[in-house]
């Protein structure tokens, strides 16, 4: 099984030459698993990513900030017919392909992606089942409510692996929830964590649904994981921050997302 950043930062992509080693798009985590494609979010670094033919793909969604879907009007494949599945909370009464592509009609957008999407889209109201494309076995995802603000879902993923993708995601030791999310990563392979900010600069951004490397170390220490991945990088961050944060990681437990990282689990 393998694992692969497509995107790793957060609120919008902003490439400038002394920030390179970070990365430039936003959210979108790539699970080759128990022979399906499993998208994790769809920030623009899903402009990198093409379906292998024939290939079933499901998306699933955390919530509809746009650096978490700004990516969908590049997956041309969604406009063609193709066993393509998007998962995610409803969060109104309109149906869900307008939830998902409200952003893109005009004058926002040129047209109604909404209208011209043929995927399947649908909505999560508990655990479910990505079964029933590959002998390989079944993959089982179990939603969790995160402290992000609007909302936003974590997901378990257990097939071959158990992947726990946390981004968007607030917490540090002792804050409430904190056991709950532990309980969530409990013996994880690998946690994708959010570690957008640095924690002297945290303080003044308490409440925007974001957290630090210092959490995730706490989580770890608590969740009994194999690996944590910390990414959704606040993108004012340049090369100087990525020099910090590579010394909190090591390579073997605690890894730094950045754009065509590839992990083995």
């Amino acid at each position: 099984m393998t694992l692969t950043i497509y995107g790793s930062r957060g609120s919008m992509p902003y490439y400038h030459k002394n920030a390179a080693r970070l990365g430039v798009n936003t959210s979108c985590v790539r699970l080759d698993m128990n022979g399906r494609i499993i998208l994790l979010d769809a920030g623009t670094g899903l402009a990198g990513f093409t379906p292998p033919p024939n290939c079933g793909v499901d998306i699933l969604l955390g919530h509809l900030h746009l650096d978490h879907i700004v990516g969908l009007p590049a997956l041309s494949a969604l406009y063609e017919p193709n066993d393509i599945r998007i998962y995610t909370k409803s969060r109104g009464d309109a149906p869900l392909a307008s939830q998902v592509f409200g952003a893109f009609r005009p004058p926002y957008w040129p047209v109604d992606l909404s209208a011209m999407c043929k995927a399947r889209l649908i909505e999560i109201t508990g655990a479910f089942d990505l079964g029933g494309r590959n002998p390989a076995g079944s993959v089982k995802v179990t939603p969790f409510d995160a402290n992000h603000p609007d909302g936003t879902t974590s997901f378990r993923i257990e097939g071959e692996k158990t992947v726990v993708y946390l981004l968007d995601c607030e917490t540090a030791e002792g804050a409430p929830g904190f056991d709950d999310l532990a309980a969530f990563c409990q013996n994880a392979d690998a946690v994708i964590f959010d570690a957008a900010y640095l924690p002297e600069d945290y303080p003044a951004r308490r409440g925007w649904g974001h957290s630090t490397y210092e959490a995730g170390y706490a989580l770890a220490a608590n969740c009994g994981c194999k690996r944590i991945i910390f990414s959704h990088f606040d993108y004012h961050y340049t090369d100087e921050t990525y020099k910090i944060l590579a010394g909190k990681a090591d390579n073997s437990r605690f890894f730094l997302a950045y754009d065509g990282l590839v992990i083995s689990l």
